[in-house]
């Protein structure tokens, strides 16, 4: 069977490695920093499928989008040890996150209704393309010969067609150190009112069938995700970019993404992603980063990135630069200027001791603010202590939001209610799975963030699901 191949760690040269074992709910309570917080969840879907080979029950992963009160989330439902899922499901909220409706995209696997031709899928992202009014979810398929990445459109999020081939390459050759051709696809919309390419969506990917270690591919819709136009390339050199796509309202496109040596880059196109600029660095990268394998938790320091009503992106990764000998992660924020970017700042989290260590940020940016008041919600997870043995980890997941551009921050409760332990999260070879990716949007004056959350295995089944919290800003 295919499977999504990963590497032990990301080497991205510099990045500092520990090899042994260092490293919503609409209950209010009272606010701080500007919003009033959520110390709950609600579950917004669930995994009931049984496909033969996946671990049932889970759902790890999301991403999301939001227009107005509708929020669109995706993710992977049943996921195999070796790469990729039984499905891909949606949630979707048409009142802001109080209430949701979910099931699974058709027409993509064998286990969607009605089936598709892929037998499993992952990487799933959302947009929304306003011109058109269409949401368009981009998965991975993974099939005995092929890899694809694919959109799937909808007018309401509620109702979705068949699949639309983006791009689709043959399985590396017999002996290839890579399983597929391609991995870690997204997708975003130019929904600017000022800018020159209004309407136009794009797909980006890691290609491995170009020349070299990797390249990130670029592709684009101008008809609501109909057709696609043919790659670009921006040439990287470490097998997982982790590359985050976002629009300027004036139409510029920029890719933010992991190269060497140990930093965050990014690549600018001013015409519709066909031609890009030369890499400018963000930042440098220093993270407490695991040995991948199969006993410790899936992480990789991967970017997360969201751009204001005034065009400045913010990017978000786990990094141990504020720790004495690199001993635990914290998220760190920064944000473009005129001139680069800003120092990164830390994002403080109260009340938990030296030794834990916070990783897999979903960075949101709220669209309609900007400037000193742009307003930023994050989704993360916290391990109690960075070394911890792997059968006596806790996991939390976190969110805190940010009234001032991330000057500030509020508290970050944890959102659930019993500690996760490794055990109640399927296996993978890199490491026991949440995700890789997760999802914090704005929906009016409301944050919500989307996340995988697991209880105590039931029946034989592993028992993790979709769930979803929110904070209000005053």
């Amino acid at each position: 069977m295919l499977r999504k191949s990963k590497p032990e760690f990301i080497n991205l040269g510099a990045l500092r490695n520990t090899f042994l074992l260092a490293a919503l709910g609409l209950a209010l309570s009272a606010g701080v920093a500007g919003a009033r917080s959520t110390a709950a969840s609600v579950r917004i879907s669930v995994d009931t499928l049984a496909t033969p080979g996946a671990q049932h029950a889970s759902q790890v992963e999301p991403g999301a989008a939001a227009d107005g009160t509708t929020l669109v989330a995706a993710f992977q439902v049943g996921r195999f040890f070796d790469g990729g899922a039984a499905a891909i499901g949606f949630s979707t909220s048409l009142d802001a996150g109080r209430t949701w409706r979910s099931g699974l995209l058709p027409s993509l696997t064998t286990a969607s209704a009605p089936p598709g031709t892929a037998a499993r899928a992952t990487d799933a992202a959302v947009a929304f393309d306003a011109v058109h009014h269409r949401w368009l979810v981009e998965s991975l398929t993974l099939s005995q010969a092929s890899t694809a990445v694919v959109a799937s459109g909808s007018a309401d999020g509620l109702s979705w067609g068949p699949p639309v081939t983006v791009i689709s390459l043959p399985r590396p050759r017999q002996g290839s150190d890579e399983d597929t051709n391609l991995d870690k696809s997204w997708i975003t919309c130019d929904n600017g009112a000022a800018s020159p390419f209004q309407g136009r969506c794009y797909v980006v990917y890691t290609d491995y069938a170009q020349p070299g270690v990797a390249s990130i591919g670029v592709q684009s819709t101008s008809d609501g995700g109909a057709t696609w136009s043919a790659p670009s390339f921006v040439r990287v050199s470490v097998t997982v970019p982790g590359v985050q796509p976002v629009v300027r309202p004036n139409g510029q496109l920029l890719l933010v993404f992991l190269d060497k040596p140990s930093s965050l880059y990014a690549a600018r196109s001013d015409d519709g992603g066909v031609t890009f600029s030369e890499h400018q660095r963000i930042a440098t990268v220093d993270a407490n980063q695991r040995r991948l394998t199969a006993q410790q938790l899936r992480v990789f320091p991967l970017p997360s990135a969201g751009v204001d009503a005034g065009g400045v992106v913010f990017v978000a990764w786990s990094d141990c630069r504020f720790r004495r000998a690199c001993s635990a992660n914290d998220i760190v924020v920064t944000r473009s200027t005129a001139s680069g970017w800003t120092r990164p700042r830390r994002v403080v989290v109260r009340g938990l001791g030296p030794t834990a260590s916070h990783v897999l940020p979903g960075l949101g940016v709220d669209p309609s603010s900007r400037g000193a008041r742009a307003r930023l919600g994050l989704t993360f997870y916290t391990l109690r202590r960075a070394g911890c043995a792997p059968a006596r980890c806790l996991l939390d997941v976190r969110m805190a939001t940010s009234p001032n551009a991330g000057l500030t921050w509020s508290a970050a409760p944890r959102l659930n209610q019993a500690a996760i332990r490794f055990a109640w999260l399927p296996d993978t070879s890199s490491g026991h799975m949440v995700g890789d990716y997760f999802a914090t949007e704005f929906s009016g004056n409301r944050a919500v963030g989307i996340f995988a959350l697991a209880g105590a295995p039931r029946g034989g089944r592993l028992n993790e699901s979709i769930h979803a919290a929110v904070r209000t800003f005053r």
